[in-house]
């Protein structure tokens, strides 16, 4: 029996790529089943890779429930590259209770994070 994308997402006996392609799959999926397991694989996910793709996924969803994930990325990942996509996908996402976050993360002085969270704000106010 074939695995469902959830399943490959939080796998980590799979590829990188394989959990990758399964954040993709699921960005169209608005179901509890999804958003779980994006909350979950975006704290537990070894890769750096990986976790900024589950992050530019979670932003493609539009699901609100997923912005609380994504704002503790934003600020606690150790890997600045995920911090910056966490921060982009809070701007795809657009809810406004990610603004007081966003504006505090704006004087981090993490020229790229700074950046990123300069165009969530326009994303999210235009």
């Amino acid at each position: 029996m074939e695995k469902k994308p959830e399943e490959i997402l939080l796998d980590l006996s799979e590829t990188e790529e394989a959990r990758i392609q399964a954040a993709f799959k699921l960005e169209n999926r608005f179901d509890k089943v999804a958003i779980e397991a994006f909350k979950k694989a975006i704290k537990t996910e070894p890769s750096p890779i990986v976790r900024h793709e589950i992050a530019f996924s979670m932003g493609e969803t539009g699901s609100k429930e997923l912005v609380n994930p994504l704002i503790e990325a934003m600020e606690n990942d150790p890997h600045i590259f995920v911090r910056h996509e966490a921060t982009l996908a809070l701007g795809t996402l657009g809810k406004k209770e990610a603004v007081p976050h966003l504006k505090k993360i704006l004087k981090c002085g993490i020229p790229e994070i700074e950046e990123s969270a300069k165009i969530a704000l326009q994303r999210i106010n235009s």
